[in-house]
């Protein structure tokens, strides 16, 4: 059975873990080789006959020193030109697979390793090497393959967290992420302190349905890292997940307090509040997802129907308009704002005298409520008309046309009623 098909089991991966101790494995892996490693050496090639040189000795120690000056494309050029010459000399050849390595340049680093794999087969640098290349080179299943052996030949080498963490990568890279749980419960065993680590272990746990285990991870490192946002967001997830809405709330209210503009976490607080009653939060935590999407045509229209139940019709009415704005065929909400412009004229109506100082009085007012102030003094002159009060609606509507002088429905309907009064020296009066 090949070793991708023994991990999929995670008893197999968790016996393996109570084997091998974890704190020695940490100093030893501290004191292993990595993939590419120093890369170069920091010094020349050692030859006991300094008085005859050979080629080769001269040109490699060319292409260490130019690495080492930076100039990593001279220095390929010349390990070529050493290999061409000299192909035996393996730590050449690694040398020059690390710089490929390290460029980025996977399809030439993978043939260099297989060539030294040719040479020595058991050679786990070169293994490693060429696991981590296959995995960058998008040759997925071999690297799985490759890093899995690596890790269950040796789980407690010198390389083994090397190994286990290429291991875990290509399995994420590959999908499965039931075989990748048990691997990374592991190397959080061997490495205690990684706390980026706990939280990957944590969200993978939870993506898995498996919500307990994430709780289970994720608590005891709360009072540390109380002020760690996605820490927070996991543990609100978690409880959500295990339905606890009030243990949940309390993480999502900890996480805006780090990080307020938070959508998701604004988005859930404002849907537990309205089930709750609370219209006021739950306006707070609209808004706030409105600072992030001003332009969201359904949170605009929720902000809306929060202020008009709050009583704040101003606020209200200036949503609308807002939503109107991005959806204007919406006939519905159209007649709505129309309703709360009335509600909002008809209690100018008993204040209004019809004077000049008057009128200016109550359009101050309606501005402390709403920016449509036109839109409600519009309503408040069709409403005098309805009543039958010439004069007052000709004084609202010649003091809308002193602000509004290119408005052409305004002056239309202003005109005849001066005409009729006698006033229409007024039409252009300051």
């Amino acid at each position: 059975m090949s070793v991708v098909h023994r991990f999929h089991i995670p008893v197999s991966v968790l016996t393996i873990s109570m084997v091998v101790f974890a704190a020695a494995t940490v100093v030893a892996a501290k004191n292993g080789t990595d993939t590419i490693g120093t890369v170069v050496p920091d010094h020349d090639i050692h030859y006991t006959n300094e008085n005859s040189l050979p080629r080769w000795k001269i040109d490699w120690d060319r292409a260490r020193a130019l690495y080492r000056q930076g100039k990593a494309g001279q220095a390929l050029v010349q390990y070529e030109l050493l290999l061409q010459k000299k192909g035996t000399i393996d730590e050449a050849r690694w040398e020059y697979a690390s710089i490929l390595i390290q460029q980025k340049r996977w399809r030439q680093a993978g043939k260099q390793l297989d060539i030294l794999l040719a040479h020595d087969a058991d050679n786990r640098r070169y293994l490693l090497a060429r696991a981590g290349v296959s995995l960058h080179e998008g040759r997925v299943k071999q690297a799985v393959q490759q890093y899995g052996e690596l890790f269950e030949s040796c789980p407690d080498g010198p390389d083994a967290l090397q190994a286990l963490r290429g291991f875990i990568d290509a399995l994420e890279k590959q999908g499965n992420r039931e075989a990748q749980l048990p691997l990374l419960e592991l190397l959080l065993l061997r490495t205690p302190e990684d706390f980026t680590l706990l939280k990957r272990t944590g969200a993978l746990a939870l993506a898995l349905g498996k919500p307990e285990k994430t709780k289970n991870l994720l608590l005891p490192a709360l009072d540390k890292h109380s002020d760690d946002a996605g820490l927070m967001k996991l543990l609100a997830r978690t409880e959500d997940a295990l339905h606890d809405s009030e243990k949940a709330a309390e993480y999502w209210q900890q996480l805006v307090a780090l990080e307020p503009d938070d959508i998701y976490a604004n988005a859930w607080l404002a849907k537990y509040y309205l089930k709750k009653g609370n219209t006021g939060m739950a306006l707070l935590h609209v808004e706030r997802q409105l600072k992030i999407d001003p332009i969201n045509a359904d949170l605009i229209l929720q902000a809306a129907h929060l202020h008009k139940e709050r009583g704040r019709h101003g606020k209200a009415l200036d949503y609308l308009s807002l939503y109107l704005e991005l959806v204007p065929a919406d006939s519905g909400v159209r007649q709505e704002r129309e309703r709360i412009r009335g509600e909002l004229s008809d209690g100018l109506i008993a204040l209004l005298t019809g004077k000049k100082d008057n009128i200016e009085h109550l359009w101050r007012d309606v501005g402390t409520m709403s920016r449509d102030r036109e839109g409600v003094f519009l309503h408040l002159a069709d409403q005098l008309r309805k009543n039958g009060e010439k004069e007052k609606r000709t004084d609202v509507l010649l003091f809308l046309h002193r602000r509004l002088p290119s408005d052409k429905h305004i002056y239309q309907e202003l005109v005849p009623l001066l005409r009729e009064e006698g006033r229409m020296d007024e039409l252009n009066a300051p």
